[in-house]
């Protein structure tokens, strides 16, 4: 009897057993067929639906983003983000003041190519990897926001135009970042009225090493 009842208890302990793994083996498939969901159909997005992305889901993205790897976790970095379309065509149109040829380009609309909001990126001079840092922290909002259903686009013209521009200058240090930062590259986001084909890759670009 006793033995009956080992047998037993033994095997609805398996059975839990086996659920339970099964369960965490379909985690890990959904986990992964999520990412490359994500990553494989993420595109550079350049058109937007007139809609603004709320500060609340702005917030989620920031918080992926600075969770990103760090070196050293000193997270050598400063964000600063404008939400405000006004400002973002204010800031432009300073930049287009000093360098008129800019505003000339075909289909141009301003230097953050219209979003309805920009993620501005400063690498901090003190810490020599604090552009890879900057790199890990901009694929984490990128990615963030695609899951979300808002595009982007890195915007590393802009912010040149941005750290050179005596007329944007007033712009500059409204952004506030502390000494020793620099802007990096911007971030256009928002919520997509296009739908680009992916561009090809070359995969040569990666190889094994025996």
């Amino acid at each position: 009897m006793i033995k009956k009842l080992f047998i037993c208890a033994f095997a609805a302990l398996s059975m839990v057993s086996c659920g339970s793994q099964e369960k965490q083996v379909e985690s890990v498939v959904d986990k992964q067929t999520t990412m490359d969901e994500v990553i494989m159909s993420r595109r550079s997005i350049r058109k937007w639906q007139n809609k603004t992305v709320g500060r609340d889901t702005l917030d989620i993205i920031m918080k992926h983003g600075i969770n990103a790897p760090n070196g050293k976790g000193i997270q050598a970095y400063e964000v600063r983000v404008i939400d405000k379309p006004e400002l973002l065509k204010e800031m432009s149109d300073a930049v287009v003041k000093d360098m008129p040829e800019v505003g000339k380009r075909e289909g141009f609309k301003n230097i953050f190519v219209d979003a309805p909001c920009v993620v501005f990126i400063a690498a901090y001079d003190g810490y020599d990897l604090s552009q890879v840092d900057c790199g890990l922290l901009g694929e984490n909002i990128i990615l963030s926001a695609w899951s979300m259903g808002i595009g982007s686009c890195c915007l590393g013209s802009s912010a040149r135009m941005l750290n050179t521009s005596e007329s944007a200058a007033p712009y500059m240090k409204k952004l506030d970042f502390s000494e020793g930062h620099k802007l990096l590259y911007c971030l256009a986001l928002g919520y997509p009225d296009e739908t680009p084909d992916a561009k090809p890759r070359k995969e040569d670009k990666v190889r094994y090493v025996e």
